[in-house]
């Protein structure tokens, strides 16, 4: 049984420059993990397990390690060469080594890379971000990426849906335009498709208009066309979809992190990304909000919970897990008090030891 405040922590990744700086959002439920930005010191292993050390739920520690000049792990997991390098030779070749660095990271605790780019080359920002120009060519190096890193218990997350190759800006600075969704399926889909029938298990949403598909200035991340209708929908993709990070300029130029939130989870977003302790806490205060005002439509809360909870190796009827999850995020300093209520009728075990 998990109390509405719990549900809403598990919708919530922190991003911080730091894993410590995490710890209390982490130790209260108020996140379901943290993502790690900026270049890591060599033994941030030990930061990690601290902070997972308190955790009431095995927490998702994240990266972006693309490789190349997107790479937080390199003085502690090694260097890696870019995507742009990495195209230079084969999907088997990218394969081994990314299964080598999965390897690493999983032994520092990391579950969870935000790679590989499935973008096509000319995005705005993208440069050597990206496996080529050709679908099927893209599509070979991230099924064989993703299924490298999978194996090594590190969750890979492909990004950037629907693809970046026809912005023009980079969603860091703003809001960009991409190509009509009818343009953008007969190519930037193609590796995003790929992944999710070789069986991806989680899929970033980028902040970028798609005419024909969102609304006017409404980003892919909080368009239920975009998320719904279109990658669950038409693509058939079931697994976990998460936003691109919040605090970007393309989102924060018009609205603030905790409502873009909301309205990503209400498009279909399991978890939203969100830069700063501040802004997650407002985040979880706002989804809280929403949940219980009806805003947000339960069952569908429930089932990204489920998703969330199944990545964490968490299924069935597992109450000690429970109870602790739930007494952390009702704690008093949270000043939250809220009603349980089940999120299924079989409630929550877990397959880990």
């Amino acid at each position: 049984m998990l109390p509405d405040t719990a549900k809403v922590g598990l919708l919530i990744t922190l991003l911080v420059d730091e894993p410590t700086h995490a710890s209390e959002m982490i130790a209260s439920g108020t996140v379901n993990g943290f993502g790690m930005v900026g270049a890591q010191r060599s033994d941030v292993d030990e930061a990690i397990a601290e902070v997972a050390a308190d955790a009431p739920l095995p927490p998702i520690v994240a990266v972006d390690e693309e490789g190349g000049e997107v790479q937080r792990l390199k003085w502690s997991a090694g260097e890696i060469p870019s995507a742009a390098e990495t195209a230079e030779g084969t999907p088997e070749d990218a394969a081994s080594v990314f299964s080598e660095h999965a390897a690493a990271m999983a032994e520092m605790g990391v579950n969870m890379n935000y790679a590989p780019v499935a973008d096509l080359d000319g995005g705005a920002g993208m440069d050597t971000r990206t496996y080529g120009d050709d679908p099927a060519r893209v599509s070979e190096f991230v099924t064989a990426i993703t299924d490298a890193q999978d194996v090594q218990g590190v969750t890979s997350v492909v990004k950037h849906w629907p693809g970046l190759s026809t912005g023009t800006v980079d969603p860091h600075d703003g809001l960009t335009t991409l190509a009509p969704i009818d343009q953008l399926r007969q190519r930037d889909l193609i590796p995003f498709q790929a992944a999710i029938d070789a069986g991806a298990k989680a899929i970033m949403v980028t902040h970028a208009v798609v005419p024909g598909l969102t609304g006017e200035n409404e980003p892919a991340s909080l368009s239920r066309a975009a998320i719904t209708d279109e990658l669950r929908g038409r693509q058939g993709f079931d697994g976990l979809i998460i936003t691109d990070a919040l605090g970007m300029d393309a989102i924060t130029d018009t609205t603030s992190q905790a409502q873009a939130a909301v309205l990503a989870v209400a498009a279909g977003a399991d978890i939203a990304l969100v830069t700063g302790s501040d802004d997650a806490e407002d985040t979880h205060d706002l989804l809280l909000e929403a949940l219980e005002s009806g805003e947000l439509d339960t069952a569908q809360v429930e089932d990204s919970v489920r998703r969330i909870l199944e990545l964490k190796g968490i299924e069935g009827e597992c109450f000690d897990l429970v109870s602790t999850f739930a007494a952390a995020s009702r704690a008093p300093e949270s000043g939250v008090t809220t009603t349980e209520d089940p999120i299924g009728d079989s409630g929550i075990t877990t397959t880990s030891p």
